[in-house]
């Protein structure tokens, strides 16, 4: 989908944040609540976050992936309470969230329960639900004034987890051969990664740098645990990964912008 435009506004000087918050998979005892909640509350009022999928565990009852000894919720109405559990962590920073895009836990249950989880999560916060992929574009507008112009290209992510650290940045940067965008987001295969491919454009007559940023966003859903009932991860060997996110910079210059991204 292509998103309204989301104006950003600013003073010459600021850097402006973008924390993607992919694979949290709230619901499940193997989520790392605690990391989830710092990943958060380390921002300022310049710090904007866009969830791409899999904020909810989402595994109920009927799914063959189901175990009891690993559901965090309480009572029966599980999807109900995903959605509590949603809203209790995300309120305080609902003014700063660009949107909300669904990843395949949430369509699994949309497709078998006929109830869209993220879109409810949407309404209560008063935000944009993002669809499962898309285009979105940033207006970062100085003091009122229109300025520039960054384009998000935001997707899940899709395949299998890989074994190499490589794979996926591969898998990824194909895709971004087909999308003209600056910053490029993907999640799925719990993997913290970023990388900037050098690029150059023009502004007026002058050849400037304009970097494209690929992040793999990360996840906060534990591969192991203490407990002796193995995770669905555990189960399947997958290696263990770090629970966290990318933090990726925007800094508006008199050129373009001067982008960056870490692992936070």
């Amino acid at each position: 989908m292509i998103t309204p435009k989301v104006r950003i506004q600013y003073k010459y000087g600021d850097t402006i944040k973008i924390k993607p918050v992919f694979d949290v998979h709230l619901g499940t005892k193997a989520c790392d609540v605690k990391a989830f909640k710092e990943f958060l509350a380390d921002s300022d009022e310049n710090t904007y976050f866009l969830l791409g999928g899999d904020t909810f565990d989402a595994i109920v009852v009927q799914d063959v992936r189901y175990r009891k000894s690993g559901d965090s919720t309480e009572g029966d109405a599980i999807v109900d309470r995903l959605v509590d559990m949603g809203e209790e962590y995300l309120s305080p920073y609902k003014d700063r969230i660009l949107g909300i895009a669904k990843g395949n836990h949430e369509d699994v249950v949309t497709k078998r329960c006929g109830t869209d989880l993220i879109a409810r999560l949407c309404k209560r916060l008063g935000t944009l639900d993002l669809g499962y992929s898309g285009l979105m574009r940033l207006q970062l507008d100085e003091n009122g004034a229109r300025g520039r112009k960054v384009i998000i290209r935001y997707h899940h992510g899709w395949g299998g987890g890989s074994r190499t650290a490589g794979a996926d940045l591969t898998k990824y940067s194909k895709d971004m051969a087909y999308w003209e965008a600056d910053i490029f987001l993907y999640g799925h295969v719990h993997r913290c990664q970023c990388d900037i491919i050098p690029r150059l454009g023009m502004s007026g007559n002058k050849l400037i740098a304009k970097p494209k940023i690929l992040g793999i966003c990360g996840t906060f859903l534990r591969t192991y645990t203490n407990s002796i009932q193995p995770t669905y991860s555990e189960v399947k060997g997958y290696p263990p990964v770090q629970c966290g996110g990318i933090v990726v910079t925007i800094r508006p210059t008199r050129g373009w912008v001067d982008l960056k991204a870490w692992l936070d």
